[in-house]
């Protein structure tokens, strides 16, 4: 019995198998054909840090060019260094920016190694260490002159760190330097000031290698540094430029007097004219470099002072050339400006100052004369102040007698008296003066 039920069971579960596999068969005749190589992709989000990227494909597809690194450009080769930096486009400005200061740098550093020696050998004699460091000096202004080769054949052109960092300070070089050559762009500025500073610090090299004592010998080599300098100047500006330049040179050496405030008053135009008038007796160039003393003797210079003197007075006329003159004197400046508020006439200013400047030179002569004892000098310089100071009161006016002590005094009394050790030896004051 259990066995034929177990039979039924077998044939059942063998026929639903059956069922099942035919309807399955029957399903796949009904489903469409497909492609016997597609693939079924399954993507997944993964995080990823700090892979190296990926090999590039050897196709011709367009890849992403690699990220930039800075160091790829450098180079201990200086000439390799700059040529890569212009390969990526950057602007010579720029360049030299970047060039200058690291050659500043390495060349700083080997000077302080020429300077950095022991101390001096006590055995040496004064003629000894001298020599040793005119030797020193050379090879320093040798380094100097290798340095600026390597700038000319990295730039193009000489440039100067130190010069360029001043021009960029806000000092008073700087305030200078704008005035001069304002009338031009930034890279010429640029280029001038450097100029000068290299032919400045030429000069000073000379001058430290001879001691400063210039021989007949030294003057065409002197002479040679100023044409060079004229030249480089003619290479980068225009005629008219060279000129401005000059009358901007003119116009602030010597000419600095010459302004309202010490009783001249000057027009722009006529600033410019006597300006004309200096360069023309004057050589401007020669004094930008310190070289006036070394390149003409002082009877030229004296002729060239005298040759402007002369056209000053007839372009200004003679009344107005000699408040010119008064205004090169502090002692007429300390009587006017002190004394600008009070209402002095130009007159009365002007005797009080003829009377102060014949004073300051009879007490000159007092205290020079070897044949007066100190009692004497001291009592013919005390009737000297107060005779001056009673014609200064009677010019200038209680009041502007009164303003031009309360700033000058103890200079007037002073230079009317003694020196102080010697007042002092004979128990004598030195009070300043009053009015009363």
């Amino acid at each position: 019995m259990r066995s034929a039920l177990a039979l039924v069971l077998s044939l059942a579960l063998t026929g639903a198998l059956l069922g099942m596999n035919f309807a399955l068969y029957r399903t796949r005749l009904a489903a469409p054909a497909t492609d016997p190589e597609r693939k079924l992709t399954v993507t997944t989000k993964r995080l990823v840090r700090n892979l190296p990227p990926p090999p590039p494909a050897a196709t011709t597809a367009p890849t992403n060019p690699p990220p930039f690194h800075w160091s790829a450009l450098e180079s201990p080769d200086y000439a390799t260094y700059a040529a890569n930096l212009r390969a990526v486009g950057c602007p010579e400005r720029t360049l030299r920016d970047i060039l200058l200061p690291d050659i500043e740098k390495l060349y700083a550093e080997r000077e302080r190694q020429l300077e950095d020696r022991p101390e001096d050998n006590f055995w040496e004699t004064a003629d000894q260490r001298d020599a040793r460091q005119r030797a020193r000096d050379a090879k320093l202004h040798a380094l100097e002159l290798e340095k600026r080769a390597l700038i000319r054949q990295l730039l193009g052109a000489d440039w100067n760190f130190a010069a360029l960092k001043e021009l960029r300070s806000e000092g008073f070089a700087s305030a200078i330097m704008e005035l001069l050559l304002g009338f031009t762009d930034t890279a010429k500025s640029d280029h001038l000031f450097t100029t000068h500073q290299m032919f400045e610090d030429d000069v000073q090299a000379h001058q430290t290698a001879t001691e400063g004592i210039v021989l007949d010998e030294d003057v065409p080599k002197l002479q040679t540094l100023r044409d060079r300098f004229e030249a480089e100047l003619a290479r980068v500006l225009a005629p008219p430029e060279v000129e401005e330049l000059r009358l901007r040179l003119a116009a602030l050496e010597g000419m600095e007097h010459l302004s309202r405030r010490n009783g001249v008053s000057i027009t722009g135009a006529e600033l410019r004219e006597i300006a004309n008038l200096r360069a023309v007796t004057h050589d401007m160039l020669a004094k930008a470099l310190n070289l006036d003393d070394e390149l003409y003797p002082e009877e030229l210079r004296a002729k060239g002072e005298a040759a402007f003197a002369e056209l000053l007075r007839r372009f200004l006329g003679t009344e107005r050339f000699a408040d010119a003159e008064r205004a090169k004197d502090q002692l007429f400046r300390e009587l006017l400006q002190s004394t600008d508020k009070q209402g002095v006439a130009k007159a009365a200013l002007v005797q009080a100052y003829e009377v102060r400047r014949v004073a300051e030179s009879q007490a000159r002569e007092i205290r020079a004369d070897q044949q007066l004892t100190t009692e004497e000098r001291a009592t013919l310089l005390a009737a000297l102040r107060a005779q001056t100071t009673q014609t200064l009161a009677r010019s200038l006016g209680p009041v502007g007698f009164g303003a031009y002590l309360k700033q000058h005094g103890q200079q007037f009394t002073n230079s009317l008296s003694l020196p102080v050790t010697r007042l002092q030896a004979l128990g004598q004051r030195t009070d300043v003066i009053t009015v009363k």
